[in-house]
């Protein structure tokens, strides 16, 4: 008898680790307007040590930056060394630790910028898609997407640097609902192999 033929479904997860050079202002609420000078530091040079494959050197310069930012108190750069960390690991197969930093990012509150918070949410749902949680996936991309909805209220209000990532997550989420809906309907899990494929980060496609 021919066994049964998998389903392939393929996922485009959304990126939201942005080069800090050249920030948006939107996405900065300190007092001075500005990330940590210090964490900015540390922040480019772990990009600029990943995008040459300096694995120790990218892990040494991130918990730099998040240990400096953890004895200071400030959420917003813990959050976004987090999002941008937890990515690393992630694309490098380290699941586990990049829950952990994306989970702590997402600790960091409320008053984290709008981008970076769906940042994390998105970088988590790509990680537990391919740990093939898909409905726990789903929902923190409902989410992402509810976040950014509720903050603009339209597509034509959302930032253009932001609609990219946004047509990422919905993209994304339409294509986890079908996988969700043929698990509804009884398709054993072992039939669907779903590929995900990340855009890079703008600071990662500059070699």
């Amino acid at each position: 008898m021919e066994a049964a033929k998998a389903l392939t479904w393929i996922l485009r997860a959304p990126s939201f680790s942005r080069k800090l050079v050249g920030v948006a202002k939107d996405q900065r609420t300190s007092p001075s307007g500005e990330v940590d000078q210090q964490v900015r530091l540390w922040l480019g040079q772990a990009h600029e040590a990943y995008v040459r494959r300096r694995l120790p050197r990218v892990i040494d310069y991130f918990h730099r930056a998040l240990a400096y930012a953890e004895e200071r108190g400030l959420e917003r750069e813990i959050a976004l060394i987090c999002r941008d960390l937890g990515y690393v690991y992630a694309r490098e197969g380290a699941f586990g630790q990049a829950l952990t930093f994306l989970d702590r990012g997402l600790a960091a509150g409320e008053s984290v910028e709008i981008a970076v918070r769906v940042g994390l949410l998105a970088n988590k749902a790509s990680v537990l898609a391919r740990r093939r949680s898909y409905r726990d996936s789903l929902a923190l991309l409902e989410q992402a997407a509810f976040l950014i909805d509720g903050t603009y209220g339209s597509l034509a209000a959302v930032p253009s640097w932001l609609v990219h990532s946004y047509a990422g997550i919905q993209r994304m989420a339409g294509d986890l609902r079908r996988v969700v809906e043929l698990l509804d309907m009884g398709v054993k899990p072992e039939r669907l192999e779903v590929e995900i494929k990340s855009h890079e980060p703008p600071w990662l496609t500059k070699r």
